[in-house]
């Protein structure tokens, strides 16, 4: 069949050859033709010659070869560049360098100690079938549906901890999940977390939890946006159990998503309610740093409240994110590989409220405090907007955050650790968890987060805020501190996250500014 075919083909381009050929062509052509047959004169051949050459300038094509032909219509030639030279500098030219300089350490951090590194290793291991492997070594059961995993944890300012994380996916039946952790950082820490989660549908879950916590490396600093101390320890032993429900507010849809815009949002609604039982030991210091205790028999910290029996609540918490950007993970296991994740930009509005009320009466520790009942309520709210610079979540983000707590019974008191927190996991990363606590907050925060790898995304952060009094008593400028930090973490599960994280955080605007914590985070911190 080929042969035809390029005997076609090459008929097809001698007719068209034949057709667009010059006059002299078609003369010699039909001279030779004329020839052969013998029938025709001179005369005969130049009057069937005209007709031809009629129907030719009828079908000429309008355009022309010729560079110098004139432009038709009212069209202009662009003007050649006959220097050579480059086009003047502009004024956007010469300023756009100075972002680039402010943020060059962030991008050689990120390009050359993360990303290409990370690219090598990852080449190797694909190379190598690392991941087979690992998997292999650490899954067992039916479909690989169980493993037991190492993690580990270094955060700065805290004891480092090791431990295991078990996973155990349809356990009993198909919808059933149990995970577990198991953390030990030497004397007297100790963390074990079971949750069993069974999912309704593709999108909507509920889950039971059970959480032992002891741990004697904790820090106050005392209340207020001006604390200061030399790391304060304390020890506290916390049980709890809670039963919650989580849910996106738009499921997926039953076919594959055509376009990255017909995946669902990620706006999700989240209720909980459980009992919290927590022990305080202001006593107990480690570290070789000073105990709380001793700070307050020296007159250098008021004794925290809540602290002196500890206490026991119930608790009910609600947690409404409502958010316009799209989920990334894929939805269906066997999308295409050039599926892309959706566009990031989007505006964000969540708010939060939790409940709590004292199932026991613990002896007051505050002089004001008229009452040995509690009852509180802790709530929130956070206003963010997005842009996704390239589409390609390469995200630029800018988010006000405030909390508040108040007591719901005259003369009663909240326990310090139940206040408001910004360290931490909280919005300013680069101060430990309780260096920052009091009954509200305020913080904007600026973000930048892009991917690195399928399973990282590259972070940084700077944020301004504080805490403050009732109601954001003693709010101002001069009172906030900065937070501001890089990293990498993990993307696409709640249960395990990885995170590296290099942070500072620095002391109020009208006491210098100056750095005062520097904290790093590296391992595997639990989400459920």
């Amino acid at each position: 069949m080929r042969a035809p075919r390029l005997a076609s083909v090459s008929a097809l381009l001698v007719s068209s050859m034949t057709f667009t050929a010059p006059a002299r062509a078609q003369v010699t052509k039909d001279d030779a033709g004329t020839t052969s047959t013998g029938t025709k004169g001179a005369s005969d051949a130049r009057r069937d010659q005209q007709p031809d050459e009629a129907k030719q300038a009828e079908k000429r094509p309008s355009y022309t070869a010729d560079p110098d032909a004139p432009i038709p219509g009212d069209g202009e030639r662009a003007v050649p560049d006959y220097d050579g030279r480059p086009d003047r500098t502009t004024a956007g030219d010469v300023l756009i360098w100075i972002p680039r300089i402010l943020l060059s350490p962030l991008y050689l951090v990120s390009e050359y100690v993360i990303r290409r590194p990370l690219g090598v290793l990852v080449t190797t291991a694909e190379r190598d079938n690392w991941v087979e492997a690992v998997t292999d070594f650490f899954t067992f059961g039916p479909d690989d549906n169980m493993g037991i995993v190492p993690t580990g944890l270094i955060d700065f300012g805290f004891r480092p901890s090791v431990g295991v994380y078990y996973f155990w996916n349809d356990a009993g039946h198909q919808q059933n999940k149990v995970r577990a952790r198991a953390a030990w950082g030497g004397e007297d820490w100790l963390n074990l977390q079971l949750t069993d989660r069974v999912a309704l549908d593709e999108d909507t879950d509920i889950s039971l939890t059970g959480e032992y916590l002891k741990r004697p490396d904790y820090v106050f600093y005392g209340l207020g946006p001006r604390s200061r101390g030399p790391d304060p320890r304390y020890r506290r032993e916390m049980l709890e159990a809670k039963l919650g429900f989580s849910g996106y507010l738009t499921t997926r849809p039953h076919h594959k998503p055509r376009t990255p815009s017909e995946q669902p949002t990620d706006s999700m609604l989240q209720a909980t309610v459980g009992v919290r039982d927590v022990t305080i030991g202001l006593g107990d210091g480690c570290c070789d740093d000073p105990s709380v205790q001793s700070l307050v028999d020296e007159g250098r910290l008021e004794t925290p409240p809540g602290s002196r029996d500890g206490y026991t609540i119930a608790f009910e918490r609600l947690d409404l994110d409502l958010d316009s950007r799209r989920r990334r993970e894929k939805l269906f296991d066997d999308d295409a590989s050039d599926w892309t994740q959706p566009n990031g930009t989007g505006v964000r509005f969540s708010v939060r409220a939790e409940h709590a009320t004292g199932l026991r009466r613990p002896t007051p520790t505050l002089a004001t405090t008229t009452t040995d009942r509690q009852a509180w309520l802790k709530y929130g709210a956070t206003l963010g907007a997005f842009w996704d610079v390239t589409d390609l979540q390469r995200v630029l983000g800018l988010q006000l955050i405030v909390d508040l707590v108040d007591p719901l019974l005259d003369g009663s008191e909240i326990p310090f650790n139940e206040q408001i927190n910004l360290g931490g996991d909280r919005p300013m990363r680069g101060f430990l968890e309780g260096r920052l606590i009091d009954r509200s907050s305020a913080v904007l925060r600026f973000d930048y987060t892009w991917p690195i790898w399928v399973w990282l995304d590259g972070a940084v952060h700077y944020a301004v805020g504080n805490v403050f009094g009732e109601h954001l008593e003693g709010f101002e400028a001069g009172a906030l501190r900065q937070s501001a930090g890089m990293g990498i973490r993990a993307v696409g599960s709640r249960d395990h996250v990885f995170e590296m994280l290099l942070a500072f955080g620095t002391e109020p605007f009208d006491e210098g500014a100056e750095p005062e914590s520097l904290r790093f985070v590296f391992g595997a911190t639990s989400g459920f």
